[in-house]
């Protein structure tokens, strides 16, 4: 049977019911206790349906009270009191049941912060745990799980690290995103270049202006290589290659003459787009080292063409 779909963080948020100890892993038993692991909505839940239990119960019996002692020409409008008071009370509450129940959940969050905080740690040393005894990849699931509640550049980092010790597999492309953080990271970036030299396609634009914006550190960390790379990786797109125009243009001597071609055929194909000086630096480039080669031969005959012009 298939889980239901988790729409909000709090939702991930278990608790071991004998340790008072939070939890945000998908594990269902407690590995200190051995117990299971109960959602804190639920708790809440059950204690918010609980109060409002007990406040019908008083209704029902104040109207019931009121009824018995009531005098017996009186009876008639105290029940028909009663009875009004409790619709109308199940009326109101039917109206803001949900936001009630949600602002009992925040109020239980808030008074537990603390032992929440505690049990994210107590979750990340078991990550820990597992990284020295080699479980790599279960590691990683723990603090991708981490990671979903909490938007930390060190959670972030201690993934990366992670990933680094793993193979590169299918579908972590979209991970990479996700982990980029506010600063630079030289683990990030060992990742992210590992991405890039096994497929350029799985690069983001958002990963690619991370990698320019931290190019001096880049160069110093990884080589003049790596930034050539992703000025190769900037012309998968004609999206991006107007993005970092002025970036690619630093690095078109070093181009492979594929990607140069490709760069002429995307100038060639929409010439009413603002290159900028990326086409004139192109153009040269061309003329200078490939003026013979026929592979380029449409593109300096269509510049001769626009000067007659």
């Amino acid at each position: 049977m298939a889980k239901k779909k988790q729409n909000y963080q709090f939702q991930k948020l278990k608790m071991c019911k004998k340790c008072q100890r939070y939890s945000i892993l998908k594990d269902e038993i407690c590995p200190v206790c051995g117990k299971h692991y109960k959602k804190v909505c639920t708790f809440v839940k059950k204690s918010f349906i609980k109060r409002l239990m007990t406040e019908l119960m008083w209704i029902l019996t104040i109207t019931g009270l009121g009824i018995i002692f009531a005098p017996a020409k009186q009876t008639m409008y105290y029940l028909s009191g009663g009875c009004a008071f409790g619709i109308s009370y199940i009326v109101i509450l039917s109206f803001f049941l949900k936001s009630e129940y949600y602002c009992q959940l925040k109020k239980r969050l808030r008074k537990d912060l603390r032992n929440i905080q505690a049990g994210i740690r107590f979750d990340s040393d078991l990550a820990e745990a597992e990284v020295k005894e080699g479980k790599v990849e279960e590691a990683y699931e723990k603090w991708r799980e981490i990671g979903e509640f909490v938007f930390s550049d060190a959670v972030k980092i201690r993934q990366v690290r992670v990933l680094n010790k793993l193979p590169l597999k299918n579908g972590l492309e979209r991970e990479l995103e996700r982990l980029i953080p506010s600063s630079y990271d030289r683990d990030f970036v060992k990742y992210a270049l590992r991405m890039l030299n096994l497929n350029r396609a799985r690069i983001s634009k958002k990963c690619i202006a991370y990698l320019i914006c931290y190019r001096g550190n880049i160069e110093i960390d990884f080589g003049r290589d790596s930034l050539i790379a992703i000025a190769d990786t900037a012309l998968r797109m004609k999206l991006y290659i107007l993005e970092f125009s002025s970036f690619i243009e630093e690095f078109l001597e070093d181009l492979p003459k594929e990607r140069l071609l490709r760069l002429c055929s995307m100038i060639h194909t929409y010439p009413h787009h603002e290159w900028g000086s990326l086409k004139m630096s192109t153009t040269r480039l061309v003329e200078r080292n490939y003026s013979y080669d026929p592979n380029f031969k449409r593109f300096l005959e269509q510049k001769k063409l626009s000067s007659h012009a």
